[in-house]
Parts: C-alpha cells; sequence; structure tokens
C-alpha cells in the first residue's frame, strides 16, 4: 500500500509546484514628467487674454542675436499700437504689468482704463547705447554688449491711450509738471517693482521720449 502511495504523492507535489503563482516582476517606473517652460509659457500668456501668435525660434549667426521663444503680439488686454516680436517671457510679464500696474494707475489718475499702449519696438539685433548700467560701472566699462532688445527682452514704451482718446505721451508729457506727467512718474517707478531695469527720460539723453523696460540680468531703477 505504501508503495503504491509514493507515486501518487510524487504527482501531488508536482502539481503543487505548478499551481504556485509565478514570481512577481516590478512593474516599470513612469517616465518622468518633463515640464516644457516655453509651453508654460504660452498658456499663461493665452490665460491673461493676450492676443499673440507663437513662433518658430530664430537667431542672427554670429551676432549673438535671436529668441529662442518668440511670439507675435498685438495686445495684452490692452491693445498696442502695432503688432510686434519678443520673448514669451517679456510678453508674460507685460500682460502682468498691464493688468496690475497700468490699469490701476489709469483708473487712480483718470477714473478710466487705458485703452492702448503705444511702443516702440522690442527686438533689434544691435550693441547697447553707450550708457553706464549699474554692472557696468562695477566693472569700470562702458557698452560693448549686447542690448536685451537683441534677445526680445526689452520694450520701448512711448506713450499712454486712456478709453476717451487721451494720449499721454513720454516725449511731450514727461516734464509737463501736470497730471499726465504725475501718470508718467507713477509708472516709472512702479515700473521697478516689475522690471529689472527702467530707464527714462530722466536718465540721459538716448531716453527722453520712452521707457527702456527690460528683464535682462541687470538691474538698474533709474526714474
Amino acid at each position: 500500500m505504501r508503495l503504491r502511495l509514493f507515486p501518487v504523492l510524487v504527482l501531488l507535489a508536482a502539481l503543487g509546484a505548478c499551481a504556485s503563482p509565478p514570481p512577481r516582476v516590478a512593474a516599470p517606473a513612469p517616465p518622468p514628467v518633463i515640464l516644457d517652460p516655453d509651453a508654460a509659457c504660452l498658456q499663461e500668456l493665452a490665460r491673461m487674454g493676450a492676443d499673440f501668435q507663437p513662433l518658430e525660434p530664430f537667431g542672427e549667426p554670429g551676432q549673438g542675436c535671436g529668441i529662442a521663444n518668440p511670439v507675435k503680439v498685438s495686445a495684452t488686454g490692452s491693445d498696442w499700437n502695432r503688432p510686434t516680436v519678443l520673448s514669451c517671457s517679456l510678453a508674460r510679464v507685460v500682460a502682468r504689468y498691464q493688468a496690475e500696474v497700468l490699469q490701476p494707475l489709469a483708473q487712480q489718475r483718470f477714473g478710466q482704463n487705458l485703452k492702448r499702449i503705444h511702443h516702440a519696438g522690442t527686438y533689434d539685433c544691435r550693441i547697447r547705447r553707450n550708457t553706464t548700467t549699474a554692472a557696468a560701472a562695477a566693472r569700470g566699462s562702458k557698452g560693448g554688449r549686447l542690448s536685451e532688445h537683441s534677445k526680445g527682452m526689452a520694450i520701448d514704451l512711448t506713450a499712454f491711450e486712456l478709453e476717451d482718446g487721451t494720449v499721454i505721451s513720454v516725449k511731450r508729457d514727461w516734464r509737463a509738471g501736470n497730471a499726465k506727467a504725475a501718470f508718467l512718474k507713477d509708472v516709472a517707478r512702479t515700473s521697478c517693482n516689475t522690471f529689472n531695469v527702467v530707464l527714462t527720460p530722466n536718465h540721459d539723453r538716448f531716453h527722453q521720449d520712452h521707457l527702456h523696460l527690460d528683464i535682462g540680468p541687470y538691474t538698474l531703477c533709474g526714474y
């Protein structure tokens, strides 16, 4: 009897081994989430109601000029006097600036909204003018480096137009000593909280008709 049970026990053991679950294989780790900073900028610019068109990156070989994430903007809440090409980073800052600084100041000074922002340009492949920045002064040198305009990181504002058509001009009204002049001074002063460099007619002869605002690596509040 015992001899007959032995094959049965061997068979049962073999079946038990076959029925045991296979060893667990670790699931592959999910791929890391890669955030595209350019895409995030474009999405935020759209959320802020800007009227813009994304463009292909471009550069000018041998000169160091170009924009890695360019957009063509025609409005950031308020219209712009003409469409222009700049970096998405700067466009996003200007959109916030328009909503958080310019509109409240227009309401405070004139009781109406800003209808249009007038600018003299953004992207321009050129060496900066011979005007000393804080960083250059520390080095004891002047000029010689590319303007932030050459990277789409600067904009020159010339005037601000209200809903009723009133135009506040930097060239005409900066030294007028009236409500328009006070508005421009407020704009320049508060711009230093948003932009890294702010240059006004008080800074030098090259800025008598506009406010230069940029988000480059240097800092200077020259209002």
